[in-house]
C-alpha cells in the first residue's frame, strides 16, 4: 500500500479501561478516566481530520463496548487498525471507525506500506508494521523500518536488547511517547540515527 503523503502517525497499546496497566506501566494517571481523556486530548492535538494513523493493537481490555465506541469516536484522523492480542475482530469491526483492519482473531495485524519520501533511494520509505516485534523484515538491509507495539517499551529499555533497537526499529507503545502518536517526521529523525543491519543472510 502506497501513501503519497507524510501526514502519518503511529501508536499502540492504549489499553482503554484496563486499571492494572496504569500500575504495570507506571502511567501518570489516577484512574482510567483520566488516562482516556489524556489519550484523546494528546491524539487530537497532533492528528488532524485528514491525517492517517496506524494503530498497532491492544485498544482496550475489560472495557464496556459503549466506552470503547465513545473513545474511538472522539479521535481525529483516518485510522488503520492492526489487531493485537487483546483485540477481538468482531468488537473492532463493530466500532465502524477504521479505514482498514489488518489481521483477525487468528492472525495478528501485520502489513507493509510505502511512504513517498524523496530523501530515500527509490522515492519511497518502506515500513513493516505489526503488533509484535519481529527479528527480520523485508528490505531491512536496504533501510526499511519496522514499527511494532505489544512490549510497552520493556524491550526498548532492556540493555540486553540494545542491539535490536540500534537497528531501524521503534516500539510505538504510547507509554514511550508521552501518550501521543508519533509522526512520520519524528520517526524519520530517529531512524536516521540508527544503523542498517540485519540478522539473516543479508548481513
Amino acid at each position: 500500500m502506497k501513501f503519497e503523503t507524510q501526514n502519518l502517525f503511529f501508536t499502540s497499546d492504549f489499553h482503554v479501561g484496563h486499571d492494572n496497566v496504569i500500575r504495570f506501566d507506571g502511567r501518570p494517571f489516577k484512574d482510567t478516566s483520566e488516562m482516556n481523556e489524556t489519550l484523546i486530548s494528546n491524539w487530537n492535538e497532533v492528528v488532524g481530520d485528514d491525517d492517517i494513523v496506524f494503530y498497532l493493537g491492544d485498544l482496550s481490555m475489560r472495557c464496556h463496548p459503549s466506552t470503547v465506541k465513545w473513545f474511538v469516536e472522539q479521535l481525529n484522523g483516518k485510522i488503520h487498525f492492526f489487531m493485537g492480542n487483546h483485540d477481538r475482530y468482531r468488537d473492532i469491526r463493530n466500532l465502524n471507525r477504521f479505514e482498514k483492519i489488518w489481521g483477525d482473531d487468528d492472525v495478528q495485524g501485520a502489513g507493509k506500506i510505502q511512504v513517498k519520501d524523496l530523501d530515500v533511494k527509490g522515492g519511497y520509505q518502506h515500513i513493516e508494521m505489526s503488533h509484535y516485534p519481529i527479528l527480520s523484515w523485508n528490505k531491512g538491509h536496504h533501510g526499511a523500518w519496522h514499527i511494532h507495539g505489544h512490549c510497552h517499551q520493556s524491550m526498548a529499555k532492556n540493555p540486553d536488547m540494545s542491539w535490536y533497537y540500534k537497528r531501524k526499529v521503534i516500539d510505538a507503545g504510547c507509554n514511550g511517547w508521552d501518550y501521543t502518536p508519533i509522526s512520520y517526521t519524528q520517526l524519520k529523525s530517529i531512524m536516521d540515527q540508527k544503523s542498517i543491519s540485519s540478522v539473516d543472510h543479508h548481513e
